[in-house]
């Protein structure tokens, strides 16, 4: 570098340190010499470069400011002015937040809403077996485990599979000790998933199973003090596991991750719940809503709390034997209840209506209903707190291919309708929040083969 080019910014420089230093001093020229404050901070842009904000998709983002240091709230961190960054896989509606700061000066902040959609299609995958009756649950890495069901052979399967949302594949994973249909699968903090009741192809004295999401290793679980078929399952905020009703059932099970054993409870609840939901709540307690009976009396919802190991009714008009819905909690704590069915003396009688529980109030109420009545329909609460819902059967189809958004306060609206009809299907939302669709039974009763990726 010529000695020219350095003079000028040392020059610099060094006014620069003797303005400081007679500053500290406290003296040096009059105030018409003091040196400016540096700009405050400012934004001048923050947008996408380019593309729509699609679920499973990353965007492309550019801040621009000047005056002090970027940062983008939540999930991205510090940022250079005019440097493009990349969101993570959106799954849903995002809001991010450019904050430019500088000591001792006002802080810059500007937001950009992403309002991420559904391109509102399917793609089928290639599935390797027929399936119904099976279970499908989100693993900790975002594979799906698919565990047993009946797959189109002469016995119920024992199969563990893996769906890989990378690649698209599936791979076998492990065996459990029996084939299994119409069982309960439960997540556990600890990465297991506890498999009980439900159909199953050998005697094994009603054990139930604890399968390693990650290698798909099986142990024991103990075995259930009452065999159990119809029923759920939810892991509770303790890591326990409640077990509720089923065929013939009004009894309570707790399952002890630390034991493994099952103890019935005292508590009974008011009667058999046939397919009955459970919901955990904010505070720890468990909505139980419907199941089947054919008792004299009927108390459509109650609640368990599981610190007291007690049951309590829940307050509502309502006197109705719901089976086969959704349910699902939502973001402000309530809990929807979607659909399902009556068993009336002209025969099963889907339902379009939904119910809303009110935890504050501990009141259930009906609300706006689906577009039209669905039981045996699965559905996943997406971002947004909507609900996606797939398939089931309608007073239209024995077997139906329909599909329904429905938004609280809004009600439904209709989606495409999937390739084939699909009952007693497994409908998952990936990390990614695409969605998951497997199985089920098509319009003669016979496993459907293929599965379908919604985005």
């Amino acid at each position: 570098m010529s000695s020219s080019n350095f003079s000028i910014p040392r020059r610099g420089f060094l006014a620069l340190g003797a303005s400081w230093g007679l500053a500290g001093c406290g003296g040096g020229g009059d105030a018409g010499g003091t040196d400016p404050l540096p700009a405050a901070p400012a934004i001048q842009g923050f947008d996408t470069v380019a593309g729509s904000p699609l679920v499973g998709e990353r965007l492309r983002l550019r801040p621009l400011f000047s005056g002090g240091a970027g940062r983008i709230e939540p999930e991205i961190g510090a940022v250079v002015s005019g440097v493009e960054v990349q969101t993570p896989v959106l799954d849903g509606p995002r809001c991010y937040t450019l904050v430019v700061e500088a000591a001792g000066r006002p802080t810059a902040r500007r937001e950009l809403l992403l309002p991420v959609r559904y391109r509102e299609r399917y793609q089928a995958l290639a599935l390797p077996f027929a399936l119904q009756y099976h279970a499908a649950v989100l693993a900790a890495d975002g594979g799906v485990l698919v565990i047993g069901g009946s797959r189109g052979e002469p016995s119920l399967s024992n199969a563990i599979d893996r769906f890989d949302p990378a690649s698209g594949r599936f791979e076998r994973l492990g065996q459990m000790r029996t084939g299994r249909a119409l069982h309960s699968a439960t997540r556990l903090a600890s990465g297991q998933i506890l498999v009980l009741g439900g159909l199953i192809s050998l005697e094994i004295g009603g054990v139930a199973e604890l399968i390693d999401e990650r290698s798909g290793a099986v142990l024991d679980a103990g075995r259930p003090r009452q065999p159990r078929a119809r029923h759920a399952a939810l892991a509770l905020a303790d890591g326990r596991v409640l077990v509720a009703g089923g065929l013939g059932r009004d009894t309570l099970e707790l399952w002890d991750p630390q034991q493994r054993q099952f103890r019935l409870l005292a508590a009974r609840m008011r009667h058999v719940r046939e397919f009955p939901s459970l919901t955990q709540l904010a505070d720890g307690r468990v909505l139980i809503v419907g199941g089947y009976h054919d008792g004299p009396v009927n108390v459509t919802a109650e609640l368990f709390d599981p610190a007291a190991e007690s049951l309590a009714a829940v307050a509502t008009a309502l006197d109705e034997r719901r089976q086969l819905h959704e349910a699902h909690r939502m973001a402000d704590g309530s809990v929807l209840i979607l659909g399902g069915e009556l068993i009336a003396p002209e025969g099963i009688r889907p339902l379009a209506s939904v119910l809303r529980y009110e935890p504050l109030a501990g009141t259930l109420a009906g609300v706006q209903g689906l577009e039209q009545a669905r039981t045996l329909v699965r559905s996943v609460r997406t971002a947004g707190d909507e609900i996606r819902l797939f398939g089931g059967q309608t007073e239209a189809d024995a077997v139906a291919a329909s599909a329904c958004l429905y938004r609280p306060g809004q009600g439904a609206t209709a989606l495409p309708a999937m390739p084939v009809p699909r009952a007693w299907h497994s409908v998952t939302r990936l990390a990614d929040g695409r969605i998951l669709i497997l199985g089920g039974d098509d319009a003669a009763g016979a496993p459907v083969a293929g599965g379908l990726l919604f985005d």
